[in-house]
């Protein structure tokens, strides 16, 4: 069952028994987010209605059927998602079986094909470390010695571009920012981040990385599950058939940090669809209690959090007596705002549901609430329970996206694709604007996010972020709508109180253009080959023309909103977007895939011409 026919299965039988009145007073009374979740947790309870956990555990004979499946594509070429049955075969097969050996070895086979031979060594120099199959040596040795021929010959690759140079002063106090950045507080905006002086377009304004990272169901196999690395040559969880890593070391620090507690829950938690921010709030708490010694120094730390919740310095923790905000410490995260006052009971009641779904599973599928008495057990239940609730309601309006553009069939790189959100203390200070002046990437593999300014910004003005929601693509009652659902507020920004008309109704629209003079300068530098370079993810053309369209910003700012300033910001957007990496097309061909065995025969048929190729390949 997904949480969300738990969620409406809960409701139904709650309005047959005449109680929905009663709950939604007696929650509405209800002053603790711990106080929430154990009422609908004891209602969950009476109805019998907590889902199971289910046990799967690694299976031969799926890691066999993946590799078939990865058989397939290699013999049609379709490499990359060879590449990717082939991990799945590897998460799936017991550790360091003949299974595992062989889906080790055909992934070196994708390899020697895609001319990763420095991948393709990897593996085989991972396969002869273990007792692998004697019958596939005599292929290893030869596939090992034609990757050592080529790479005596290869010539390095010569970097033809200037890598953009991501240098700034950071501020003393709040770590990932520039020290031209400022953050203060107002009643009306809450926490929000000004210019100490003035800042032009292109401008580095902050680089931070974020307290972990949720790699999406649809990167596991892309991916290492800890630090978003690329890497090719991905090694599996010990236990678990979902989490691959780059590296030893990325594994055992997201065991300890929180995969040893979500290894078990991993299959359970994806079969039954818990959302991006759901998981998100689950490894908060989980990551929360890792980074202390023992429940007490947690509990120690959210007691000076809450206590400075209401000063300047909520969110900070003391060091060496110095005040500091970064995202690598709890207290940052756990005084994000929840919203709450402005949610209504329903939307209290479903969170409150799902932190106790959460709350069973960690506490009877789980060592994560064991302590020695039974009296520090529920002090430390009904803990975890409020800090469940709160990070389920901090993170719809907290937590961030990491993606990027990814090529489409024409080669250009125009489509966007979510990769994975995390928490990011500093970040989450920005408001939002539809017209924003900043602008987020992350380098591709790697969790660090970096604001860049997108237009002028004086000293004084306030940074704003774009939440998704921007003028150039939607009108605005559409934004308002979505903003207010998602954020709980009434957008009242620039382009919103103006009422800046969408990009495609610019050129008709009564607001202004730019002089000629600036219009054909403009041109000069986004000709059509220019456009077409940058859509093709071209390195040098976007080392070329960055700069010039940074002054362009700079000279178009007074003729806001018009079509040639929104195309130089969206021609910078894409600049940043090549300097910070992209995937190539068929790294971004992903492969549909169930996450435990299916249901009936799970084993792939083969037909004999198929069978016969295969013998005459390099595969097993």
């Amino acid at each position: 069952m997904i949480i969300d026919s738990c969620y409406e299965a809960i409701v139904a039988k709650l309005t047959a028994q005449g109680r929905i009145k009663e709950i939604s007073l007696q929650l509405r009374l209800m002053d603790t987010n711990d106080k929430r979740v154990l009422f609908v947790y004891k209602i969950f309870e009476d109805l019998n209605a907590f889902p199971k956990v289910l046990d799967v555990h690694k299976n031969d004979n799926l890691s066999s059927h993946y590799r078939n499946l990865g058989n397939t594509c290699f013999q049609e070429y379709k490499h990359h998602k060879a590449w990717q049955y082939y991990n799945l075969s590897l998460l799936n097969a017991t550790l360091k079986s003949e299974n595992y050996c062989l889906a080790l070895s055909n992934r070196s086979a994708v390899f020697y094909e895609l001319e990763k031979f420095h991948e393709c060594l990897q593996d085989i120099e991972s396969i002869l470390l273990l007792e692998y199959p004697k019958k596939i040596l005599e292929k290893l040795m030869k596939r090992k010695e034609m990757c050592e021929e080529v790479l005596k010959t290869k010539a390095v690759d010569v970097e033809l571009h200037e890598k953009l140079e991501i240098e700034c002063v950071k501020d003393s106090r709040y770590l990932a920012a520039s020290d031209k950045l400022e953050v203060l507080y107002t009643n009306e905006m809450g926490r929000h981040v000004i210019a100490k002086k003035d800042i032009k377009v292109g401008e580095v304004l902050a680089q931070e990385d974020p307290y972990f990272s949720l790699l999406l169901k649809s990167q596991l196999l892309c991916s290492c599950s800890y630090c978003l690395s690329r890497s090719l040559n991905l090694i599996p969880c010990d236990s678990c058939c979902l989490a691959l890593y780059c590296s030893v070391e990325c594994k055992n620090k997201a065991w300890q940090e929180y995969h040893s507690v979500e290894c078990p829950l991993m299959v359970t938690l994806m079969k039954m669809d818990f959302t991006k921010l759901e998981l998100l709030a689950l490894r908060t708490v989980i990551r929360a209690r890792h980074d202390h010694n023992n429940w007490n120094d947690l509990l120690k730390t959210i007691e000076a959090a809450d206590a400075n919740y209401n000063t300047e310095f909520r969110g900070h923790v003391k060091i060496n007596d110095k005040w500091i905000y970064d995202s690598k410490y709890y207290a940052s995260i756990h005084t994000l705002a929840t919203n709450i006052d402005k949610r209504s009971i329903s939307d209290i009641f479903q969170k409150a549901l799902t932190a106790a779904v959460f709350l069973r599973f960690l506490e009877q599928n789980t060592m994560f609430l064991n302590v020695d008495s039974d009296e520090d057990k529920e002090n430390i239940r009904s803990v975890v329970a409020g800090l469940l609730l709160l990070h389920i309601m901090t993170s719809p309006t907290n937590m961030h996206g990491i993606g990027t553009n990814v090529q489409g069939k024409n080669g250009e790189y125009v489509e966007e694709a979510s990769l994975a959100s995390a928490p990011y203390a500093f970040f989450s200070l920005l408001n939002h604007s539809c017209a924003p002046n900043v602008v987020r990437f992350n380098k591709l593999g790697s969790a660090t996010m970096t604001l860049f300014a997108l237009r002028p910004i004086k000293k004084g003005m306030q940074i704003f972020d774009n939440y998704g929601s921007h003028h150039g693509l939607e009108g605005r009652v559409a934004r308002q709508e979505s903003l207010k659902f998602q954020y709980k507020f009434t957008c009242m920004c620039e382009a919103c109180v103006n009422n800046w008309p969408t990009y495609f109704t610019l050129a008709s629209s009564q607001f202004t253009i730019a002089p000629p003079n600036i219009s054909k300068a403009k041109n000069k530098i986004l000709t059509l080959e220019t456009i077409r370079n940058l859509k093709k993810g071209d390195v040098k053309t976007a080392g070329q023309v960055y700069k010039k369209l940074c002054i362009m910003g700079e000279m178009l700012e007074p003729y806001a909103p018009c079509m040639d300033l929104c195309d130089v910001q969206e021609s910078i957007k894409q600049c940043l977007c090549i300097f910070e990496g992209l995937p190539n097309y068929g790294g971004t061909q992903l492969i549909e895939w169930k996450e435990m065995v299916p249901e009936g025969n799970i084993f792939c048929k083969v037909n004999n011409s198929v069978k016969d190729t295969f013998k005459a390949m390099v595969l097993h």
